[in-house]
């Protein structure tokens, strides 16, 4: 089971990139990342930091450096598809201990490295909205003393992560596999009684059982009005017969994301529990169905308001029917109402139909690739209606 992505890829990504910059007139690129949110550093590294945070250096010529804080040499040396790997007080971990003695890279060593008399004085940051004050202010610090302009340059590296490799995509299949797999011994274990938590737990179990490096997210259970939350955590409340239960099971493997969601309810249902489930499913069916390569993408988003409208359930909904998956598992592109771009092949989405009356909701979540003639699912099973 391919589970890592091979050092040519990492090279050739950074090769790519550095194309962009020139072509954008930018001297460096600072990419930033974080335990939770680690794809801009991972995706140029393969390194996924733990409680410091990183920065990947890109200069548009010559060799990239991984930016970390002063404890993880070792852990990152193990990790790197980046040979050069520098110490940075600004990577330390949130408590700020000092380290007095340790000796440490600055930001004004590296922009001395590529400043020069031909510069282009501009500097691209990636990853802003996760970034730290201490490290912002340390590249616009720096930055100004070498009188360059900064400036955000995600959309270069958000246009690179869209199109997936064959690699990358083999690696996503296996990391959704581990999802499915887990998902079904889940049914297997789960009963009227049982808590959220002790749900998630055999979850957890089964993704790391079955090969998962990680979760994608923090996986859920939630049961009866606690459906309502799009976004959600597991409590210790007691699972009950004939209420909505939503189980989100999501592996992660050679730091890609998976998931699969699905909802569930111990028989007999009510009948607008029924309702809602049959309504979420046939939407999933009808964005499946419609999405390949050529497609503007807000045409997706007007057939699910319109299939919603039908069905009286326009005002369920929260947010469009998908959105991009890959280092993280919601990530660009988005299909929303004003997404003014084409799905191109080997984009992967997520399928996510979330939906919500006043006192339950559900979602169905499974990961396509885009194809030529249409879509590849992820998903073998599960798509009817689970009632146990």
């Amino acid at each position: 089971m391919i589970n890592q992505i091979p050092q040519y890829e990492f090279t050739q990504r950074v090769k790519t990139l550095q194309e962009k910059m020139i072509q954008e007139k930018l001297d460096i690129i600072i990419t930033f990342g974080d335990e939770a949110e680690p794809q801009y550093v991972r995706y140029f590294s393969d390194y996924w930091p733990s409680f410091e945070s990183a920065g990947v250096f890109i200069p548009k010529t010559g060799e990239p450096s991984l930016l970390i804080g002063p404890e993880s040499y070792t852990f990152s040396k193990a990790w790197s598809k980046i040979p050069r790997i520098l110490k940075l007080k600004e990577y330390r971990e949130s408590s700020e201990p000092e380290y007095p003695g340790v000796p440490l890279t600055t930001f004004t060593d590296l922009f001395n490295e590529v400043i020069d008399t031909s510069s282009f004085r501009r500097i691209g940051i990636v990853g802003y909205p996760l970034m730290p004050t201490p490290v912002y202010e340390a590249i616009t610090k720096t930055a100004q003393d070498f009188r360059c302009e900064v400036v955000r340059a995600e959309k270069l590296i958000i246009g690179m992560k869209q199109i997936k490799s064959e690699t990358e995509i083999e690696i996503m299949h296996n990391a959704y596999n581990i999802s499915q797999k887990s998902f079904a011994n889940v049914l297997k274990k789960i009963q009227p009684g049982m808590s959220e938590i002790e749900v998630v737990a055999e979850s957890e179990y089964f993704i790391r059982k079955f090969g998962a490096e990680n979760e994608a997210y923090p996986m859920w259970c939630i049961s009866g009005e606690n459906t309502t939350h799009a976004i959600a955590r597991p409590t210790h409340k007691k699972i009950q017969k004939g209420e909505m239960i939503q189980i989100q099971v999501g592996a992660r493997l050679g730091g890609y994301a998976s998931s699969i969601g699905r909802p569930v309810v111990f028989g007999p249902a009510p009948q607008e529990v029924l309702d809602l489930m049959k309504i979420g499913l046939e939407a999933r069916n009808l964005i499946v169905s419609n999405l390949k390569a050529g497609i503007e993408a807000r045409k997706i988003d007007t057939l699910y308001r319109e299939f919603l409208k039908k069905n009286d359930a326009l005002e369920c909904m929260i947010y469009g029917p998908c959105h991009g998956v890959g280092l993280m598992e919601g990530e660009h592109p988005w299909i929303e109402a004003n997404s003014d771009y084409n799905l191109q092949e080997n984009m992967t989405f997520c399928v996510d139909i979330f939906l919500k009356r006043e006192h339950f909701g559900l979602r169905w979540e499974d990961v396509v690739r885009i194809t030529k003639d249409g879509v590849e699912e992820f998903c073998i099973d599960y798509k009817d209606l689970i009632i146990l």
